[in-house]
């Protein structure tokens, strides 16, 4: 029996709402089977050597579910085959944190204690690396190479190095060096894209060399050697061309031979393919007529399986947003919890409320009232200290966020001192604009009165300053 994510209480595996406090647990159980593909997605890809794709993959399993205990010892194992240990170290950590019985980190961390320079061999390792990134960086190729050959040594599953290692010998144009260390590199991860690229960049330089080398074996080839007594003589081959000039009477009979040929073609074998290929294009042409028949048919009932596949395909159309929504809901509602109300308020936008069922709906308008209420009464004390401050700018930004939360806020008070700090702001177009709602939506009160007040005094000033403009320019005309 399973228990609920939120309280803790038994729910059987076919309910999906908690009886104790409500909460839905199809997201939760979505959010876990989401985390086991990508754990299995890194299993494979790690039995593949593929150890760049398992890192990602695992990494993504842990984060849906921080206590996959089965996804962080293999992401462990996964670094330390990588060369990085002090990653695999913290992933096994974490892992008997959270169940002290987890018999594989225990094991993997006592093999880890009983090697006693273990320790000692990392920091050296990573000492001499970053050594030798900084002589890379000053230029200092030659010790870089000396510093990354002792890492490399120390520590021979470690990427990274093999990686730097090879792009300093390409640097200094050792392309069959690089070669080696990227084949090396790519023995403990295969569909690494760094490694890829940087063999890519060798065999370019590589493949000149090598034609280089097959035309100098040619030109070998080319030469006869024989012994004479106890000299050796070296004699160009005769080529075929050179053997028809010294015989011209071979020549002849060759041409001659060729003219019987030719003619023994035109005359006897040319018409039976000609034959041969006007029985085939009728045969066929009378197989295209059947199947053109038969097409014809067959057009009406494919045609009715095409509108039945495009209608199935409209039925799901728009569901692939459903598990995105739901992660976004569940992260809003633990930010909320944490009282991270920016964030959550965040999430919300990119939650799709039309695809969530019953329960999801719910826990949306739950998690939204409370993330808005919160947000309203932190940007509007923001705000009113901004404008207090002087600061309008940012005055606005707050009040405006307020605003598209609720225009009602405070009895409309925050919608006038949006139109307020506009108007000291001196954007007399968007404070006339908050002003008028405030007299549409408050007229009987102070705030509407003193807003349709500064509505006309806004318009005039503005209309005044329109005149002030074309009186300006008629004069300079």
């Amino acid at each position: 029996m399973e228990k609920c994510f939120y309280c803790g209480s038994p729910v059987d595996e076919d309910v999906d709402n908690c009886r104790v406090c409500g909460a839905s647990q199809k997201a939760y159980r979505m959010i876990i089977a989401a985390s086991e593909r990508a754990y299995n997605d890194g299993l494979l890809e790690a039995q593949a050597h593929d150890l760049s794709g398992a890192i990602v993959s695992l990494n993504r399993a842990v984060r849906f579910n921080k206590k996959n205990i089965k996804a962080r010892d293999l992401l462990g194992l996964v670094y330390m085959k990588y060369g990085e240990p002090v990653l695999a170290l913290r992933e096994w950590v974490i892992a008997r944190n959270f169940d002290p019985d987890d018999e594989l980190a225990d094991r993997y961390l006592n093999s880890v204690s009983d090697d006693a320079g273990l320790f000692d061999r990392i920091d050296t390792a990573t000492r001499r690396f970053n050594t030798a990134y900084r002589y890379c960086q000053n230029g200092s190729t030659d010790l870089a190479i000396i510093e990354i050959k002792r890492v490399v040594h120390d520590n021979p599953g470690m990427v990274k190095a093999r990686q730097l290692l090879a792009l300093l010998y390409i640097n200094n144009g050792e392309y069959s060096r690089a070669y080696h260390e990227l084949k090396e590199a790519a023995k403990v991860d295969e569909n690494n894209s760094l490694t890829a690229r940087y063999m890519k960049e060798v065999r370019s330089h590589l493949a000149p060399d090598k034609k280089k080398k097959k035309q100098e074996k040619k030109k070998r080839r080319q030469t006869i050697e024989y012994n004479d007594g106890h000299d050796v003589v070296m004699m160009p081959r005769q080529t075929f061309i050179e053997a028809l000039d010294n015989s011209k009477s071979g020549l002849i009979n060759i041409l001659i031979g060729i003219a019987i040929g030719v003619l023994c073609f035109v005359f006897i074998v040319a018409p039976t393919i000609r034959q041969r290929e006007n029985e085939q294009a009728r045969s066929a042409l009378i197989t295209a007529n059947n199947k053109a028949a038969t097409s014809k048919s067959d057009a009406a009932s494919l045609q009715k399986q095409v509108d039945q596949l495009n209608t199935q395909l409209d039925k799901y159309e728009g569901q692939s947003d459903v598990k995105g929504s739901y992660e976004s809901l569940i992260e809003a509602y633990n930010k909320s919890q944490s009282d991270d109300y920016d964030s959550a308020s965040n999430d919300l936008e990119d939650v799709n409320e039309d695809l969530l069922d019953k329960n999801g709906k719910s826990l949306y308008k739950s998690v939204s009232d409370t993330v808005d209420q919160k947000v309203c009464a932190k940007k509007y004390e923001e705000g009113r200290s901004a404008y207090n401050s002087g600061d309008y700018e940012t005055a606005i930004e707050d009040l405006k966020q307020v605003v598209k939360l609720d225009d009602t806020y405070e009895n409309g008070d925050a919608l006038y001192r949006l139109a307020e700090a506009y108007e000291r702001n001196n954007d007399t177009k968007n404070a006339i604009k908050y002003y008028q709602k405030v007299v549409d939506d408050y007229a009987n009160s102070y705030k509407g009165r003193n807003s349709a007040r500064k509505v006309q005094q806004l318009q005039a000033a503005s209309d005044d300053g329109s005149s002030d403009d074309d009186t300006t320019t008629d004069t300079q005309q």
